[in-house]
């Protein structure tokens, strides 16, 4: 908006008053598919980038917690992920509810860690536990 960056890759909902204010233009989203929230805006791939990332918020517990706890706890998420009145407040952030099950998480985290695990070590960047 001051002239002095060209591009940049930033959460949608960080720019939603610049870009509907008219300042800035959204060339593209970086997930493999369009968003349904943002229907009109192309993805990387589309315009000829072959690269895919997004961002996802989840809950996670100690691995103690049992599965009983565990089912109840997703059962209530679920519940309000698909409630109109969370729904709409995550679509004016952008953001789309995936009430997925604990499997379903567990194999989005283990994707994640096999895909960005060569990335982190080729840039040989250290982790600190």
């Amino acid at each position: 908006m001051r002239g002095d960056v060209q591009m940049v890759c930033l959460p949608a909902i960080s720019i939603t008053p610049q870009l509907a204010g008219g300042a800035i233009k959204m060339l593209a989203v970086s997930t493999a598919e369009r968003s349904a929230l943002l229907p009109n805006v192309p993805t990387l791939k589309e315009g000829g980038i072959d690269v895919q990332a997004d961002a996802w918020s989840g809950l996670v517990a100690p691995a103690a917690v049992a599965d009983t706890a565990i089912g109840q706890i997703n059962k209530l998420v679920a519940e309000a992920l698909t409630s109109r009145a969370v729904r709409e407040k995550l679509t004016a952030q952008l953001m789309e509810p995936i009430p997925d099950t604990p499997a379903q998480f567990r194999a989005r985290i283990d994707a994640d860690i096999a895909r960005w695990a060569p990335v982190i070590e080729a840039a040989n960047i250290k982790i600190n536990n």
